[in-house]
């Protein structure tokens, strides 16, 4: 790993471990204010008696909604 990646793995990883403890407590799809095609999946969570809310991004400029891998299909397929 170069130097970029090693503080990039850094700073991501501080970053997400906040998330360690947390608890989902609601889920929402919220239509983009300016794409009215465009839903982003919003989790309420709350931690240490705080609540917050995170938005599934493609990447940190939030140029479009994201996707999770790893859940099951809730369909059964």
């Amino acid at each position: 790993m170069n130097r970029h990646q090693t503080e990039a793995k850094e700073f991501y990883t501080k970053y997400y471990n906040q998330l360690v403890g947390a608890t989902v407590t609601g889920f929402e799809l919220v239509l983009d204010e300016f794409e009215n095609e465009t839903f982003w999946p919003t989790f309420t969570m709350t931690k240490d008696g705080e609540t917050f809310t995170i938005e599934v991004s493609q990447d940190e400029e939030g140029n479009g909604a994201g996707f999770l891998f790893g859940l099951p299909n809730p369909n059964g397929n």
